[in-house]
């Protein structure tokens, strides 16, 4: 029997993931990768649950945040669903949650949280963790203020005047709720267990926090998952890989970015050999750049000065994003934004190359991460090489990225792997986690 008592044969059907599923709820298929036989006719047994019960997995980020599980009776399926990371905080005390309140941001981008899985765990009396607390309220159109003097906290005003605080955690787990909901949902019966994805770097106090918004939603944490070994996992390192070698996972987001290089160990788990990260480097910085280069385009062609103008940046920075995600299959691209300002349609070509040039320092600063990890790595062993190269998270979609990655690594010879969906590996892995284990 596999985790939850969910017998190994059904294991098998389970992972090929041929149902189709229900559109209308926003629920995706997760693709047949081909997936090796350690996921089909194994046990599990280093967690304790309740048997014949759903564990679903919460991915938590800071742009999008998924849950994904296993689905008995349905078609032996897998599932995941996707939700924006964004809250709104309206003044009449209602609270707008994913895709809602991403939408609601360009009307009240003072009032909307997003971004705040950075800051879980920090406190504001340590100088390295004040200082993504301190860039973050630079960033951020919402207030960060501080709760016991410590917490970072979000701070919002009231229709009567009055300020809020929001605990991070109570924020985080209201994201959380809404992936738990969806989860029931679909598979028509309550959930009381999940397993937790958390970056590699994530300290004591930072999990605890993630654990603790997922305990508000109603959760309990069985097991967290690191990152980089759920992307292992979903790649199916352990067999495909040799003992000893390595894969350089490169994880770039919508608001951060990381890169790992895992190794195989003896006993053929995944290992972490070197680890770094940028909590401030993702698809944000990229679509920046466009918002810059716009906003400065309209003051030259319109006379008019946007910066200042909350609500206007916020519709062209939606359209600026939606331009960002249609360059990685298209070579030009409209940028239009109705009734800009003062009821100005705005509307400009742009094109790949456009963009690329725009951020070419940026990019730069993903290939300075892969650069620090095989540093870091190269100091742990006399020689290091790279067997396979995985990219996860939706930036890596980003042609020029991966070129980037590409040239960095000619030597070796190996092409940049994103056989499994960028945004969803991370989830997929931590779900084989789960239910399969040998």
């Amino acid at each position: 029997m596999a985790a939850g008592g969910v017998p190994a044969a059904t294991l098998q059907i389970l992972l090929t993931l041929v149902c189709l599923l229900c559109a209308a709820s926003g629920l995706q298929q997760i693709p047949n990768y081909d997936l090796p036989d350690m996921y089909r006719s194994f046990t599990r047994n280093r967690i304790w649950y309740p048997p014949a019960v759903e564990v679903i997995v919460i991915d938590l980020g800071n742009t999008n945040s998924c849950v994904a599980g296993y689905a008995p009776g349905k078609a032996e399926t897998m599932f995941q669903f996707c939700i924006p990371s964004w809250v709104s905080f309206l003044g009449d005390g209602a609270t707008l949650v994913g895709e809602a309140a991403k939408n609601h941001a360009s009307a009240e981008p003072e009032v909307t949280a997003f971004g705040f899985k950075r800051l879980l765990g920090l406190t504001r009396y340590h100088w390295y963790e004040e200082g993504i607390v301190q860039r973050a309220i630079e960033r951020f159109p919402y207030k960060i203020g501080t709760r016991s003097s410590d917490w970072p906290c979000i701070q919002v005003e009231a229709m009567d005047g009055t300020v809020k605080q929001h605990d991070l955690e109570d924020v985080a787990s209201m994201v959380i709720a809404q992936l738990k909901v969806k989860a029931e949902e679909y598979l028509g019966r309550q959930v009381e267990y999940a397993i937790m994805t958390v970056p590699q770097h994530f300290s004591g106090p930072s999990k605890q926090d993630a654990e603790k918004a997922a305990m508000i939603a109603g959760l309990e944490i069985v097991d967290m998952v690191s990152e980089p070994v759920a992307v292992a996992v979903a790649y199916d390192l352990r067999r495909k890989l040799r003992k000893g070698s390595n894969a350089l996972v490169l994880h770039v987001g919508g608001g951060t970015a990381d890169a790992s290089v895992v190794t195989v160990m003896m006993d053929g788990s995944p290992g972490i050999l070197s680890y770094w990260d940028d909590p401030f480097l993702g698809g944000d910085d990229f679509d920046q750049r466009i918002v810059d280069y716009f906003a400065k385009l309209v003051k030259m062609k319109h006379g008019k000065d946007i910066s200042e103008d909350s609500v206007a940046l916020g519709k062209l920075r939606a359209a600026c994003e939606r331009a960002k995600k249609a360059l990685s299959d298209q070579d030009h691209v409209q940028v239009t934004v109705e009734s800009l300002f003062d009821g100005v349609d705005f509307s400009q070509p742009f094109s790949r190359s456009e963009f690329e040039e725009l951020n070419d320092d940026t990019f730069q600063r993903v290939i300075a991460l892969i650069r620090r990890v095989m540093l870091e790595a190269g100091r742990k062993r006399r020689s290091i090489n790279i067997d396979e190269i995985l990219l996860v998270g939706g930036s890596t979609k980003i042609p020029k990225i991966q070129r980037l990655v590409k040239d960095y690594f000619n030597g070796i010879g190996k092409e940049p792997n994103i056989r499994v969906e960028p945004h969803e590996a991370v989830a997929l892995g931590a779900v084989l986690h789960t239910y399969s284990f040998d």
